[in-house]
């Protein structure tokens, strides 16, 4: 999530950090004595499954090949990063380290990006840093809204006064920054995330006085230009830019058809060859749009998790993949209902959060191999190890006493 070369000049954006800090991590895991044994879980396999089920859609690919392999690598850098997270990270102070890690990378850059667009009344474009992975506006918004539940838990289990209230500045201003994105998908996944904690809170009222004094400020920002693009939700099927992502996911939808098992490889729906190859046919799926007398000359992005996993990896892939969200999903709440931790509980409701943001956002957003997501899987297996564990030590005490 972080990107050092993003802040930093001459011969010193050159050198590969993120790279140098893995090896780091990698090389004193395994010079690390006395490691805590790492269960093998349900999900675990099942994302090594969806990693292998990808390599062989690269192999057999219908798009660029050299396109297919670079995205492909991208992913195995991630595969890895959720290993190494459920190998490394054994602890409470382990996961707290991680979670502070994650908050000071991308809602770090957020809170500076909303003050920025707080101080010029509007006048910033939020985007996220050049050549990092949250270049774009619209990953930014949905990576900060994913962030935000964190941040909120954090702030449940910070102490000092000053810390708290940087918290809180920090949740405003990423609110303020999601706005200022002009992302729809970001704010409707920000919508999301704000119902989900007003139907959980238990003082509605203060809550409420909270978000219509928030709608009232962040009015006070946003131009005619926003209100504009956000009234578009209401009158999609007229908006150029949706029936673009229409024609894409019927691009995605087609090729599945035709690659039901291994999909079409990665971005394959933004091969300017296959997109020429399947719109003579989009007229097939008039039923779910009507895209008639709509032409795009250049391919379209997916512009959702759902339907690029099926494009590029077919139904088989897709299936896994919600599967991945699901899992994660049931796992965050079996930790809710098997221990009487409140850090523990706590942190599973903001986890849950943070993958209901992903969902609803990631609809509109072509994001599905996600750094961030797979850190949520990863603390849920996390979480489940921690609980099974301590359950263990519970248990073994329990039988030293009765053998005593």
């Amino acid at each position: 999530m972080f990107f050092p070369n993003g802040w930093v000049w001459g011969f010193a954006s050159s050198l590969r950090y993120n790279m140098l800090i893995a090896l780091a991590t990698i090389l004193s895991y395994f010079f690390q004595r006395n490691k805590i044994k790492t269960d093998v879980s349900g999900l675990t396999v099942l994302i090594l499954i969806f990693f292998i089920w990808s390599t062989i859609s690269s192999v057999l690919t219908l798009s660029n090949p050299s396109v297919v392999w670079f995205e492909w690598n991208i992913f195995l850098k991630i595969i890895i990063f959720y290993f190494l997270c459920i190998f490394v990270i054994k602890t409470k102070h382990h996961i707290n380290v991680f979670l502070w890690a994650i908050c000071l990378s991308a809602a770090y850059f957020g809170a500076a990006e909303g003050l920025k667009y707080i101080v010029t009344a509007g006048g910033h474009t939020v985007a996220g840093i050049p050549g990092s992975r949250l270049e774009d506006r619209n990953e930014l918004a949905l990576a900060l809204n994913m962030t935000i539940p964190l941040i909120v838990f954090l702030l449940s289990q910070t102490k000092s006064k000053w810390l708290r209230l940087a918290l809180m500045g920090a949740v405003a201003f990423n609110i303020v920054a999601i706005l200022g994105s002009y992302s729809r998908g970001g704010t409707l996944a920000l919508i999301v995330v704000g119902g989900y904690f007003f139907l959980q809170s238990k003082r509605k009222i203060l809550v409420s006085l909270f978000l219509v004094v928030a709608v009232g400020v962040s009015s006070a920002f946003v131009s005619d230009e926003w209100t504009g693009r956000m009234n578009t939700i209401e009158t999609m099927d007229q908006d150029t830019s949706f029936l673009g992502r229409v024609m894409a996911w019927k691009q995605a939808t087609l090729m599945a058809l035709d690659n039901p098992i291994f999909g079409a490889g990665f971005k394959a729906g933004q091969n300017q060859a296959l997109w020429m190859l399947y719109e003579p046919d989009f007229y097939k799926l008039n039923f779910i749009v009507d895209t008639t007398g709509i032409h795009f000359p250049k391919a379209k992005a997916a512009h959702s998790i759902y339907f690029q996993v099926l494009g590029d990896l077919g139904f088989v892939g897709l299936l896994m993949f919600l599967s991945i969200l699901l899992i994660t999903y049931r796992k965050l709440s079996w930790v809710t209902r098997n221990t009487d931790d409140e850090w523990l509980i706590g942190l599973a409701r903001m986890l849950k959060v943070s993958l209901i943001a992903y969902c609803a956002g990631g609809a509109a957003l072509s994001l599905p191999y996600f750094d961030l997501s797979f850190a949520i899987f990863a603390l849920a297996h996390i979480l489940c190890e921690l609980i099974h564990r301590q359950k263990n030590k519970v248990t073994i005490k329990r039988e030293g006493h009765r053998y005593a």
